[in-house]
């Protein structure tokens, strides 16, 4: 009897120990669950959006070209002369300076004695004008006598009727005039003077060579004025117009330079669908063929936010926080305005919205998030 008392109180024991071992294990599991449940909701940050009017800003990329840059040519023939600045590369000329002398010599005395025969047929033909033309008398004897075959020759008088007209073309009076002329003109072009202030990049002859006429003598550029010829892209043409300011900078050497857009060019390239601007920009350290980099200060865009291009989805939605103690994503369409290499400008967030701040591979419409602190 006493035995089948003692079995039964170690069974109710037993089952005693056992509920209470339950219960414990019970409460292990329920606390991993609820670490599990915690684990969930995923920490994020939060921009708070502000809709402004904003300055925008085009990025470009060219090269310097000179302003103004010419290849010069001889017009005329002969031994170049030595003048009081080599003809060299890097040599700088103010703007009608002398550039070359060619021997012009040989081109002066033909000129003298073409002045001279004029002034012979002058003097052979007066007596006829005294007596078929005697009104006309007193203008051809000063004409005459101002004659000098070293000097340019004035206008011809005109002549007082039709009939004194054809006596003069008959004379030749017409033909050796406008030959004198020709040579006047042809002489001036045996000195080639800087049609601008600039510098010589290309030099072709030495002193005392012998030039040909219309021969490529060298090349002279404007080392004060540039433009910077960039490509930009058609869907920011919109943004930018003549006149617009420009900041520049080189990525070789120290220095920012201040431009200006002077010329937008009508054509688009085919292949790359960009439009060419040109930038006047000036200063010391520039140089031909220089590379630069630099932002257009372009048009003011009204309620837009800006946001890091990141954040777009698909360029039409962003993601937002929504809800009050328990928050969850939820996608907003917005209008992509803009975009750059780093931001984007878009409309249609209201604000004081929560925007997501960081994206992450797993969000998703709808997830639970919890904000950071």
């Amino acid at each position: 009897m006493l035995r089948q008392i003692i079995i039964a109180a170690v069974a109710v024991l037993i089952l005693v120990l056992s509920f209470i071992m339950a219960g414990g294990l019970s409460k292990r599991a329920e606390t991993p669950k609820k670490a599990e449940t915690a684990a969930i909701l995923k920490k994020v940050q939060a921009i708070p959006v502000e809709n402004q009017e904003i300055q925008t800003e085009v990025q470009l990329y060219g090269r310097l070209i000179p302003f103004e840059k010419t290849e010069l040519f001889s017009e005329v023939g002969g031994r170049l002369l030595a003048s009081s600045k080599p003809f060299r590369v890097g040599t700088r000329f103010a703007k009608g300076e002398l550039l070359i002398k060619v021997d012009q010599k040989e081109a002066e005395l033909n000129l003298s004695a073409q002045r001279a025969q004029l002034l012979s047929t002058i003097t052979s033909m007066l007596p006829d004008i005294k007596i078929d033309f005697p009104e006309s008398l007193e203008q051809w004897e000063s004409y005459r006598s101002q004659l000098n075959p070293k000097s340019s020759i004035a206008d011809l008088p005109e002549p007082k009727s039709e009939r004194e007209k054809d006596f003069l073309a008959l004379k030749n009076i017409y033909n050796q005039y406008y030959s004198i002329k020709s040579a006047e003109e042809r002489l001036s072009k045996y000195e080639l003077r800087a049609p601008f202030s600039g510098e010589l990049t290309e030099a072709l002859i030495n002193t005392g060579s012998l030039i040909r006429a219309g021969q490529k003598i060298g090349s002279l550029m404007n080392i004060n004025a540039y433009e910077l010829q960039a490509s930009v892209p058609l869907v920011d043409l919109k943004y930018i117009n003549l006149g617009d300011k420009v900041q520049l900078q080189s990525e070789d050497i120290a220095g920012q330079w201040n431009g200006s857009i002077s010329r937008i060019s009508s054509t688009i390239d085919a292949s790359s669908q960009t439009v060419k601007i040109f930038i006047r920009v000036a200063g010391p350290k520039l140089k031909e063929n220089m590379f630069l980099t630099g932002e257009v200060a372009a048009s003011r865009l009204a309620n837009v936010v800006e946001i890091p291009r990141k954040l777009l989805r698909g360029d039409t939605a962003v993601f937002v926080i929504q809800g009050g103690k328990e928050k969850s994503l939820a996608l907003a369409a917005v209008q992509t305005v803009k975009i750059s290499e780093q931001t984007a400008l878009v409309r249609g967030l209201e604000d004081g919205q929560a925007l997501l701040a960081e994206p992450f591979p797993a969000a998703y419409e709808g997830m639970k998030v919890e904000l950071a602190q």
